[in-house]
């Protein structure tokens, strides 16, 4: 079985010879008596065992994060590797000059060259987010910033851990592992739309640690 399940079947063991304890106890007064050893020995091992497993299992919730992070980057990168190969194809295609043509191009650029070809590259964004000292959630739950590359300069001034992880239409595009007491970077490369950031430590996000980030 795995830690899940070995988990919630401890707890399950507890709460049920709570209630058999509790049962018994009111309907016996001398209840525990010379069972008490008996009786904390089989709570105090599935206490251990419940604590034990719950710790495993959100070590593996973790871990598993780490991987769908490193992957989705993986992904982002290789589509930006693709992207710029495919302007410099075009790049070289547009350059080349026909065969057979006697006239040369005025220094400056030929007539008719596509607008915006100037300064193409999109703008560069920082943002500023923190998580609360005291509670699990972040300082802003809404964020704006333009098409291009994003960057978040995140502060986790709390003893708990938090990260920051930027999705959209339920795929992870970016993020970092969770840190504690500092300060941490996140950088996408986003085109226009509406996106989600949220702290990926397991029970954060259901607590409230999301907000919407639109890009123009």
């Amino acid at each position: 079985m795995d830690n899940e399940t070995l988990f919630y079947l401890c707890g399950g063991v507890l709460a049920v010879s709570a209630i058999v304890v509790t049962a018994v106890g009111l309907k016996s007064e001398k209840f525990p008596g010379r069972a008490l050893p008996l009786v904390v020995v089989w709570f105090a091992i599935f206490v251990v065992g419940a604590a034990t497993f719950a710790v495993r299992y959100s070590t593996e919730e973790r871990e598993h994060k780490e991987h769908e992070l490193a992957l989705a980057n993986e992904e982002i990168e290789a589509a930006e590797g693709d992207n710029t190969g495919d302007a410099a194809d075009l790049g070289s295609e547009e350059s080349a000059p026909e065969e057979g043509s006697q006239e040369e191009e005025p220094i400056g650029g030929a007539e008719g060259e596509p607008e915006g070809s100037e300064g193409g590259a999109g703008a560069a964004t920082t943002l500023k987010l923190a998580a609360d000292e005291a509670a699990l959630a972040f300082d802003k739950t809404e964020l704006d910033a333009k098409a291009g590359k994003l960057t978040i300069d995140f502060d986790n001034p709390s003893a708990i851990e938090h990260n920051v992880v930027i999705e959209a239409d339920g795929k992870e595009l970016a993020g970092f592992e969770p840190i504690v007491e500092g300060e941490e970077e996140l950088s996408a490369d986003l085109k226009p739309g509406t996106y989600t950031f949220f702290c990926s430590v397991p029970g954060h996000r259901e607590a409230g640690m999301e907000g919407t980030l639109k890009v123009q």
